[in-house]
């Protein structure tokens, strides 16, 4: 029993080996001094240098010989064999335990991850560039391997600098003791985003995600916490839970899906716009009904509103294309009712087509409609319908290639039908990893108008900080026009409303580079100011669709404001105070009231 506790004390870290050693030390120079100075008349400092130095063996005491010689060898043994040896071990622990990302450290104003998936480097990338992070601290913590971990991120990362800032913790976010150690209370930011191809990520997300809003819970500075979710089912829950308060931790949550759609439709210049005097629409067909192949379309479906469906009656229109459609279409309008009744949509096979239409006493006002095609993309059925496509020059065709698997993708891009590439036809190809053989296909030029999206492709707002800014400012401004009383400032305004409100004011400004574009705009005071009152009716006009269908996607089917905007009256103000506020979301000029 005493050997156990022994050789465990031996084996555990620096602060128990060290006072186990002075302890020792320290009695057995108590012990020898009193018997020293019983029989010997020995002063402490006989003592002590016997202890200290060996070579001070024997002292001038002939007597005592024996005695000083016990006191020698047990200097060499204690002080000059252990000694070294524990601290050799000491030193050795700390950096085994730092390798291991097992030591734990004070800190405060850190920003913290939790989790270590494939958003991990582009997140250390953007912390490392960003002012707002200057100098500050980062600790990841994470259930992986830390030091291969480590190594692969200081290799990829290539700075030292940044990587000099970075500390890793080996924890398990389902522990608040862990949670604690990391200091989240104290942290400037919190982005929770889990582990790679987990079980249940949701689930543990929203776990950790109570913890952390106990642990932050009481007076102080507030702490922003993006929270990533995989599911949509996920978010339809947060969609209809009341605003949160009780805790300083502020979150907002992320759907990956969506947000990976976002990156493509959103900040880039991928998606071709009809303007207010051209006579085409907007067609998107998407392959696959996949998480992705859902985000993308739902993602498209609040934001692509365009001016020609009020003169013109011209409709977006989103296009599932996949095999075993008519289950996924049931599923998809079955969670979506409310839309779904007031949308038309198609049902699609090489045997005909079944048409659905909203009922009269529904009305037919939504600018989005919907259609299924029941086809492999590779089949001859499906192939002739995207060439009869690519030939109309009504529709302004795009190709979302979304199967699961990122070589069916890449394969289905390259062997799409060459009146395709020919045509120029935006094709998109969602990519989880190696992106390196679409990237040497489109260095080509054979491939047409390709770009790949996705967990493979670095992202362009990879701390949310965009999406979520922008998303503030929207809500501000309706906070200012009808707060009772208005908030002080924007992140106090969003502090105080629903996860559903979020969503929504995101989707609204994620929807202005789009309207910008289609009217031939910039996001300036001088562009907008400049508008005709007819131009911004219809900018105005086509903020509610958007909205209508952002609402509706969200499962809210009886907000008694979803119809035509000929029928607002009053309620139209708020889609003008957005349009006229393009500069203050896009790039925080004054606001306009």
């Amino acid at each position: 029993m005493i050997k156990r506790r022994i050789d465990r004390v031996l084996s555990e870290g620096e602060g128990k080996q060290l006072a186990w050693l002075t302890g020792i030390v320290l009695a057995l120079f108590v012990i020898f001094y009193i018997v020293g100075k019983a029989f010997w008349g020995l002063d402490w400092t006989d003592i002590l240098t016997l202890y200290l130095d060996p070579g001070n063996f024997p002292i001038d005491h002939r007597a005592n010989d024996f005695f000083s010689l016990t006191v020698t060898l047990c200097g060499i043994l204690i002080l000059s064999a252990l000694m070294i040896s524990v601290f050799s071990n000491v030193f050795s622990n700390i950096a085994e335990a730092y390798r291991k990302g097992e030591r734990r450290y004070r800190f405060d104003g850190h920003v913290l991850i939790i989790g270590s998936n494939y958003m991990l480097e582009d997140m250390l990338r953007a912390i490392g560039a960003d002012a707002a992070f200057d100098g500050k601290d980062i600790v990841v913590m994470t259930e992986a391997d830390v030091e291969p971990l480590r190594e692969e991120m200081e290799t990829r990362l290539d700075d030292s600098r940044l990587t000099a800032r970075i500390t890793w913790y080996r924890s398990d976010r389902r522990s608040r003791g862990h949670l604690l150690e990391a200091r989240a209370d104290r942290a400037s930011a919190i982005y929770l985003i889990g582990e790679e191809d987990e079980n249940g990520h949701d689930a543990l997300n929203i776990a950790c995600l109570d913890l952390l809003r106990d642990i932050c819970a009481g007076p102080g500075p507030a702490i922003p916490c993006f929270v990533t979710l995989d599911m949509h089912s996920s978010l339809d829950v947060f969609n209809h839970m009341p605003r949160e308060s009780g805790s300083r931790l502020r979150a907002e949550i992320v759907n990956t899906s969506d947000y990976t759609a976002e990156q493509l439709l959103v900040n880039t210049g991928f998606l071709p716009v009809p303007g207010p005097d051209e006579d085409r629409y907007l067609h998107l067909v998407i392959a696959g009904s996949t998480d992705t192949a859902r985000a993308f379309a739902q993602v498209a479906a609040q934001i692509c509103h365009f001016p020609g469906f009020a003169s013109r009656g011209l409709r977006t229109r989103i296009t599932f294309l996949d095999s075993g459609m008519r289950a996924a279409m049931d599923n998809y309008t079955a969670n979506h009712q409310g839309l779904f009744e007031l949308s038309r949509y198609s049902y699609v096979t090489p045997d005909g087509r079944e048409d659905f239409k909203p009922g009269r006493r529904s009305g037919d006002f939504l600018d989005v409609e919907w259609e299924f095609v029941d086809s492999y993309i590779s089949s001859p059925f499906a192939r002739k319908l995207l060439c009869e496509w690519a030939a109309d020059p009504a529709r302004m065709l795009v190709v979302a290639l979304c199967f699961d698997d990122s070589a069916v993708n890449a394969s289905a891009a390259l062997h799409l039908p060459k009146d395709l590439y020919r045509a120029g036809i935006p094709i998109a190809v969602y990519l989880k990893e190696h992106p390196e053989l679409m990237e040497k296909a489109i260095s080509t030029g054979q491939f047409g108008n390709i770009r790949c999206f996705g967990e493979a492709c670095p992202g362009s707002d990879p701390l949310f900080a965009r999406r979520s800014l922008r998303g503030k400012r929207v809500n501000y401004l309706y906070n200012l026009e009808y707060g009772n009383p208005p908030a002080a400032n924007a992140d106090d305004a969003w502090a105080g409303i629903s996860h559903a409100h979020k969503f929504s004011s995101i989707a609204s400004a994620n929807s202005i580079p789009l309207k910008l574009r289609a009217f031939g705009l910039e996001a300036t005071r001088e562009s907008i100011d400049s508008l005709s009152a007819d131009i911004l009716e219809s900018l105005s006009e086509v903020e509610h669709r958007r909205w209508m269908l952002s609402v509706l996607l969200m499962g809210n089917s009886e907000h008694p404001d979803i119809v035509p905007y000929s029928k607002l009256a009053h309620e139209a103000d708020k889609d003008r105070l957005i349009v006229n506020n393009i500069p203050y979301i896009i790039n925080n000029e004054a606001i306009v009231r």
